[in-house]
């Protein structure tokens, strides 16, 4: 087996190295293959570190094992583009091979890096995982992600978010990887190597099971808050304004009805109105109230503008059961291209492509403490719209706010991109942010996956995608979820490792990266030995 991968050549490497993002794919929820997330590094790793193999190949075997990451694990970008931008497929298509090799790109960095890098001793472990980390924390992303968002299918696994952040298990998994490629290929000590690759991933298993029970057994005695969550079930674009406001109206009597002490709505665009920023009051909106049927405190996405604006935002807001606003967010992460157009006149652009528009970024984030019939429990909801709960240094700014937080609340549509994949990762990538908080996080969807993660990142109860067209409404009603949520902390008075120091890791693996590579240069231009200068 050594010598065969020692002696491979370049070619056939390519293959092997590609087999990587096959496995981390599979381990892609929904239903993925989580040990295909543990092995998927090892092909890349055992291709590149081999002496023999060349800068610029090192750096392709990489770039060709990360290519399937955009290719297999978000192919619904082609089918949003083709449903919402109306391009054919014949473009779709590129458009996707061009995100995917985007994407890669920092994989084929972190092969030649694993190349020229470190090769004996403790570094030689170390230095893999303190540069992936970095990469995966510097680079670009359209959609900030995270390889391993299949753990949050076997929650124990995400358990040391709690310490280190998401990007502090990337770099265990790393690790882990590298222990098996050198035990594969190099002799000396592999019986210890092999001890801790067959080890570690039970010891996360164990110590993350710890930690749930831990948690779990701090709700005995927490308040309680039970939460109505709306799942309209309408596609976009696909209902009228008075469809949509009906189902709406509808859950809410309902959810009200079982003994729901506050609703929430999706995202702006479900409901369908636009208001102004002046709106201070439910009565304003007349037959466009959002207190259409029921009287609970409700929180509601909704598009909002100041009269002769030229552009508007995307708003969350908190109404109480008197119809009175108690509280407004503005999105502060817009979705590039989708609602930041980075072109002079983006008017032009969203009259071209239907579906997009150019929105105004919010100040910052913001809190609703909402009242309830209980007076003795009034919450502290941190407000995320859309894709905000997938983005670590933002949600830690919520978490920070002085009061703190007691839950998380995502307001979204992920109808957009289709009814595939991209729902369940969605979903899989917030799971992590109520690991990392020790919070629940509460969240609902137009269409799917509405859901409750309770504070171990468990996915407590949800609604399933509904793959609802303009065509087939009717087929859909309107679904409901209630839930009980133990609000057993706030990240002011409680806030986890993480919290205060582990979200510094990534920028430690940057500067470390960087170091790094400042010697390997420093090291290249000093010469080697004596130097004749001739007698002239």
């Amino acid at each position: 087996m050594r010598d065969w991968i020692l002696d491979l050549g370049f070619r056939p490497s390519l293959f092997v190295a590609a087999s990587s993002s096959v496995f981390i794919g599979l381990g892609a929820p929904p239903g993925g293959w989580v040990p295909g997330e543990w092995i998927g590094f090892v092909p890349l790793i055992l291709m590149v570190q081999r002496l023999s193999v060349t800068a610029r190949q090192a750096f392709v075997l990489g770039w060709v094992g990360g290519l399937g990451i955009g290719l297999v694990g978000f192919p619904w970008l082609a089918e949003m583009m083709v449903r919402f931008a109306g391009l054919p497929w014949v473009l779709a298509m590129p458009a996707l091979l061009v995100f995917s090799a985007w994407m890669a790109v920092p994989f084929g960095l972190f092969g030649l890096g694993v190349r020229l890098g470190p090769q004996q001793g403790a570094r030689a472990y170390l230095w893999p995982m303190v540069l992936f980390v970095a990469l995966m924390f510097v680079w670009p992303n359209l959609f900030p992600y995270t390889p391993l968002l299949g753990f949050a299918e076997v929650p124990a696994l995400m358990q040391s978010a709690e310490w280190i952040g998401v990007h502090g298990i990337e770099a265990i998994v790393v690790g882990w990887a590298v222990c098996v490629a050198r035990a594969v290929t190099q002799p000396g000590a592999r019986w210890r190597r092999l001890l801790f690759v067959v080890l570690l991933p039970p010891l996360m298993m164990g110590v993350g099971h710890w930690r749930m029970q831990a948690i779990l057994d701090e709700n005995e005695g927490a308040p309680m808050l039970t939460v109505g969550i709306v799942q309209p079930n309408v596609p976009p674009g696909g209902a009228t304004a008075e469809e949509r406001l009906e189902r709406l109206w509808w859950a809410s009597a309902e959810l009200e009805k079982a003994g729901a002490e506050v609703v929430v709505w999706p995202e702006a665009g479900t409901y369908p109105y636009l208001l102004p920023r002046s709106f201070s009051n439910d009565q304003d909106l007349g037959s466009a109230r959002i207190l259409g049927e029921h009287g609970l405190p409700t929180l509601f996405g909704a598009g909002s503008k100041e009269r002769g604006a030229r552009f508007g935002f995307n708003s969350f807001y908190y109404m109480d059961a008197q119809g009175e606003v108690r509280g407004q967010y503005d999105k502060v992460n817009r979705v590039p291209f989708g609602e930041a157009i980075p072109v002079p006149n983006p008017e032009w652009v969203a009259e071209q492509i239907p579906y997009i528009r150019h929105l105004y970024a919010g100040a910052g984030p913001t809190r609703f403490v909402v009242e309830t019939a209980n007076e003795s429990l009034s919450p502290s909801f941190g407000p995320l719209i859309c894709y905000e709960d997938i983005l670590p240094s933002f949600v830690l700014e919520v978490a920070a706010q002085p009061g703190g937080v007691d839950l998380f609340v995502n307001a979204t549509i992920d109808a957009w991109y289709g009814y595939g994949a991209e729902p369940w990762e969605h979903l899989a990538l917030a799971q992590f942010r109520s690991v990392e908080h020790r919070i629940p996080l509460v969240r609902s969807t137009s269409t799917g996956v509405s859901a409750v993660v309770d504070a171990t990142g468990r996915l407590t109860a949800f609604l399933p995608v509904r793959p609802v067209e303009a065509e087939t409404l009717a087929e859909y009603p309107p679904d409901f979820l209630l839930a009980e949520v133990y609000l057993a902390r706030n990240t002011e008075t409680a806030p986890t490792l993480y919290a205060r120091v582990g979200w510094l890791l990534p920028y430690f693996c940057v500067l470390s990266s960087l170091w790094t590579i400042l010697l390997k240069w420093r090291s290249t231009r000093r010469p080697h030995g004596p130097v004749d200068l001739g007698s002239g």
